[in-house]
């Protein structure tokens, strides 16, 4: 019997294939699980290619306006996506709305701050909303 389970069989349980590094740009769609919920996020800034910062998708543009490429990524059209910002503390200027998630070194998207195990991880490539009803 194994007592160990390795990364990539855990990634692919969570099907977090579609997470890779690489394959993300602004208003690429995705998922965040919390708990048994799930919300529907869209990237509003590249930092780096290890950071990004989403928000969660509005009402209006959940499931309506998602479209997929050709990699098969749920995605927003740019004149969507910037609709998502929020004016500068100085009301000047605009900033992307929404939190930072860092690629960790399990693989997963974290929020910037949580630990590596935390709840509150985002799979990119395909939007998805449920709540729990039970709770």
């Amino acid at each position: 019997m194994r007592n160990v389970i390795h990364i990539n069989e855990i990634n692919e349980v969570m099907n977090c294939s579609k997470s890779k590094k690489n394959n993300l740009y602004v208003g690429v769609c995705g998922t965040q699980f919390v708990g048994s919920d799930r919300y529907a996020v869209v990237i509003t800034e590249i930092i780096s290619p290890k950071c990004v910062r989403v928000a969660h998708m509005r009402d209006a543009d959940y499931p309506h306006n998602i479209k997929q490429d050709s990699n098969g990524n749920d995605y927003l059209e740019p004149s969507i996506v910037k609709n998502y910002v929020s004016l500068d503390t100085d009301r000047t200027s605009i900033k992307p709305i929404g939190r930072l998630f860092r690629l960790r070194k399990n693989g997963r998207w974290i929020q910037e701050g949580n630990d590596l195990w935390s709840t509150g991880a985002v799979h990119f490539g395909e939007a998805d909303e449920y709540r729990d009803p039970s709770f």
